[in-house]
């Protein structure tokens, strides 16, 4: 359903221990002028309609068909560090990159 790096598990864990919570929260939201963007949040317990990854991260129900098949990274450079969903699922992204279509 979903890769996690192991740079993204040792970040996620990191982030997750240092909120006191229990998992990391993954979904989709409407936005942009692409369609979706990611959304990231925390969790202490996954509805029954989630999906459990690794122990680690929650995929929301509605992000499920969407992001399957995708790896999560986390990378670092000199200016700075983010994660990165590398989505096979993407038809289309706005320009700036924040939006997408699947």
């Amino acid at each position: 359903m979903l890769n996690i790096t192991a740079s993204a598990k040792k970040y996620l864990n990191y982030k997750r221990i240092k909120k006191n919570k229990k998992y990391i929260l993954l979904d989709l939201k409407p936005s942009g002028c692409a369609g979706f963007e990611y959304t990231w949040s925390y969790c202490d317990a996954p509805d029954t309609t989630d999906r459990l990854v690794d122990d680690l991260i929650v995929v929301g129900n509605a992000a499920q068909e969407g992001v399957s098949g995708s790896t999560v990274d986390y990378n670092e450079e000199l200016l700075g560090s983010y994660l990165t969903v590398t989505n096979p699922n993407v038809v289309s992204a706005c320009g700036c990159g924040v939006s997408f279509t699947i």
